[in-house]
């Protein structure tokens, strides 16, 4: 009598485990909020000074924050092409952009807008009582065609400069995003071919469309405000469907395994190296007297493969990135972007609102500031669940109700993409199907049913290729 072999029980993934599906990778969503609070401390920093003089080496990170943007602009570009790519790159569909923008526009616009109106009306207020806030000195004028230009998102198409464009700062950002979501479809189309090349090959690509932002910098110290906006939102964007592309074939397997935590440290080294680097730069500059640049965009030539790497790796920097107060950080990211520079107007506006102590760092101030970065965190979280994910599923309703046909036999969650601090989806997670939805997904919310087995050994990228036979399962 022969005796079955014994197999050992799986266990459960431990506590902060990189726990992966087709539709998440938790690493990259944790990223998120590391890049969130390493644009809301860049932005805190002439106030932080104090405390950052104590700590060797953060002025110099921190002073480069303005690339978590370029970090964002990336991850939107990754996750959006890991999860559509397969079904835009194929052939056009007018009514699959449509449901693919009006996806979106539920997940960025809702809170995008009630900042804006909240920015408005603290615009007003401070001009009636005559305070001066130390963020938005710059603002475009309170009309209703400037608060339309707002709420549609649209408020940077046509403009040179980032100054004095939107009422809350960071919006420049929201405004190019949504001008790359609506290219996506067209974007998807050129780029598809290339998940036939070779992984290195399609990452090569993907850091050579972020040289003209590194180059820019290394040569003319450019700056956030002086660097071209739509030059960052296209580099960074096709930079990010270029890695996921390179990612396709790698993903859940040894091989991609073994390359994932090279690139990730090597990528982190880079960085650390050239930001150190480009402080002293700066340093140099301030001591020849002439002009002073900024040089920390060089190191947006790392942000391709470092999120490559974050994709592939289950190494102990990807863990900890998906520990599940990370995560929850990551989800929330998009509204701390988003209120962070409101809470720091008001707070600093109305102690610093006479034009003598404008500035002034008293001990008073210095202390409350720490107080500021806390309160723009707990904005974000009650933003996150009062007005982003409600208003999300009313709108996800309103446009899947009339879809409906009948009962369905089976409920089915509905994958949705988290968006970034940007506003773009940097990773994707399955919520509670809604009630009163059909449990027929979303269309653009899930990547199509197989509609029969693949053959053995076929790769990611032939199944993405043969499409028409063969669903690739979803990927972001």
């Amino acid at each position: 009598m022969s005796v079955a072999p014994r197999t050992a029980a799986p266990r459960p993934p431990a506590t902060g485990a990189v726990r992966r599906s087709r539709s998440e990778i938790r690493a990259l969503t944790g990223l998120r909020i590391v890049a969130a609070m390493w644009v809301v401390l860049y932005h805190f920093v002439p106030e932080l000074t104090p405390y950052l003089e104590q700590l060797p080496g953060a002025i110099a990170v921190l002073s480069a924050g303005w690339i978590g943007v370029e970090l964002f602009f990336v991850l939107s570009g990754f996750v959006i092409a890991r999860g559509y790519l397969e079904q835009f790159g194929q052939r056009w569909s007018t009514a699959g952009a449509a449901r693919f923008v009006a996806n979106r526009f539920a997940r960025v616009w809702p809170a995008w807008a009630t900042v804006t109106l909240l920015a408005c009306a603290w615009f007003v207020t401070a001009d009636l009582m005559g305070l001066r806030g130390r963020v938005a000195d710059l603002y475009p004028p309170i009309d209703v065609v400037s608060l339309l230009r707002q709420l549609t998102m649209t408020q940077m198409w046509g403009a040179e400069s980032l100054l004095g464009t939107s009422y809350v700062t960071p919006g420049w950002s929201i405004s190019a995003e949504w001008l790359a979501y609506l290219a996506f479809p067209l974007l998807a189309l050129a780029v598809r071919p290339l998940l036939r090349a070779h992984p290195a090959a399609t990452l090569v690509l993907a850091t050579a469309a972020m040289s003209p932002l590194a180059v820019t910098s290394f040569l003319h110290g450019t700056d956030d405000v002086e660097m071209y906006w739509l030059l960052r939102i296209a580099c960074s964007f096709t930079a990010g469907m270029l890695a996921a592309c390179a990612s396709a074939d790698l993903e859940d397997t040894e091989r991609g395994r073994r390359w994932g935590q090279p690139l990730t440290l090597g990528a982190l080294a880079t960085v650390g190296t050239v930001l150190l680097w480009a402080h002293w730069r700066t340093a140099q500059d301030v001591l020849a007297g002439g002009h002073v640049g900024v040089y920390g965009g060089v190191a947006v030539l790392c942000w391709p493969v470092l999120i490559t790497g974050l994709a592939l790796t289950d190494g102990r920097l990807a863990r900890f990135l998906a520990r599940d107060a990370m995560v929850y950080g990551g989800r929330v990211s998009y509204c701390l972007y988003l209120t962070h520079a409101l809470v720091k107007d008001i707070g600093l506006g109305v102690i610093w609102h006479h034009a003598s102590a404008a500035g002034a760092r008293a001990p008073g101030v210095v202390l409350l500031v720490p107080a500021l970065v806390v309160v723009s965190f707990l904005s974000a979280a009650a933003l996150h669940h009062g007005i982003e994910e409600p208003a999300r599923r009313r709108l996800v309703r309103l446009w899947s109700g009339p879809r409906a046909v009948g009962a369905a036999p089976a409920r089915r969650s509905l994958p949705t993409a988290v968006p970034t601090p940007t506003g773009e989806p940097a990773t994707a997670r399955r919520v509670p199907p809604l009630s009163g939805v059909s449990a027929r997904p979303w269309p653009l919310d899930t990547p199509p049913r197989p509609r029969a087995a693949a053959p053995a050994g076929l790769s990611a990228s032939a199944r993405l290729v043969a499409g028409d036979r063969w669903a690739a399962g979803p990927r972001g």
